[in-house]
């Protein structure tokens, strides 16, 4: 494990570029799309200081995924705007989760987000240690918005399950249906170990799936909702999936709208 600071990606091994730039594609990727799920609910969330959140929510989530892609861009030499919309389906390293549609259901809609942003939050706290400055620096910057999102989804989970029949039953059906997609976010990208072990994402010291867990199962607790069985969290890794460019169902009518524009006109100048 090196314990020099990186402050460019000269300074990185060349060997660690590449693995780097897919781990950050991973990153970015995730919050991409889940920010343009979100945006979805523009209009039609269930009142209207919802609708001004959930869409800030997703705001800040597509301006993270700039952030990394800016990064992946100085590693790599690509454009950002490439890196998002120019890859084939199999280029993108989005764990399924964040792809899966909610057909406009509140609740699942929360309830993805909401086992999203924990993950989110353990990550991050990995990435703001990262001998490699660079993502170190944004990481800060970036979970100052985070602790405000996880807290706001932690408040909606308790707040569906406490609140009436349906929306308790709803919120149940949502966590049944998205939890297997959940525990596949921890699903690695190929030679992450590598980043551990350079001190780039910085081991947990401790298993981050059983610390997600916990926190996730702490709240759904506090919200009367029955937390699913704990069997696969000490998996060491998911079947191949998203962060090996195996795509879901999902993903194809999202990527359409996604690079719709962009495909008609790639090299355009805005």
């Amino acid at each position: 494990m090196t314990s020099r600071k990186l402050s460019k990606p000269a300074d990185l091994p060349d060997d660690l570029r590449p693995i780097l730039a897919d781990w950050l594609l991973a990153a970015a990727d995730d919050v991409f799309l889940l920010g343009h799920r979100n945006s979805d609910w523009t209009g039609l969330a269930p009142m209207l200081e919802e609708d001004l959140a959930f869409s800030s929510i997703a705001q800040d989530e597509i301006a993270h995924a700039q952030a990394y892609y800016l990064l992946v861009s100085e590693l790599t030499g690509q454009p950002p705007d490439k890196l998002a919309y120019g890859r084939s389906p199999v280029q993108y390293r989005c764990a399924h989760l964040v792809e899966r549609t909610d057909d406009f259901d509140w609740a699942r809609a929360v309830v993805r987000q909401f086992f999203y942003e924990h993950y989110g939050w353990l990550r991050l706290q990995r990435m703001v240690r990262s001998a490699y400055q660079p993502l170190a620096e944004l990481s800060g910057k970036i979970a100052q918005e985070e602790k405000f999102h996880l807290e706001h989804l932690d408040d909606w989970a308790v707040r569906l399950g406490t609140g009436t029949d349906e929306s308790r039953t709803r919120a149940q059906r949502a966590v049944d249906k998205l939890w297997p997609d959940a525990l596949c976010l921890f699903e690695p990208v190929d030679g992450e170990q590598r980043l551990v072990e350079a001190a780039i994402f910085p081991s947990a010291g401790c298993d981050i799936r059983r610390a997600w867990f916990e926190e996730v199962s702490r709240v759904l607790d506090r919200a009367g909702l029955t937390v699913p069985s704990a069997d696969g969290m000490d998996r060491s890794s998911c079947p191949p999936g998203g962060r090996r460019g195996v795509r879901s169902e999902s993903f194809g009518e999202l990527f359409a709208e996604l690079a719709e524009v962009y495909r008609i006109e790639p090299d355009a100048r805005w």
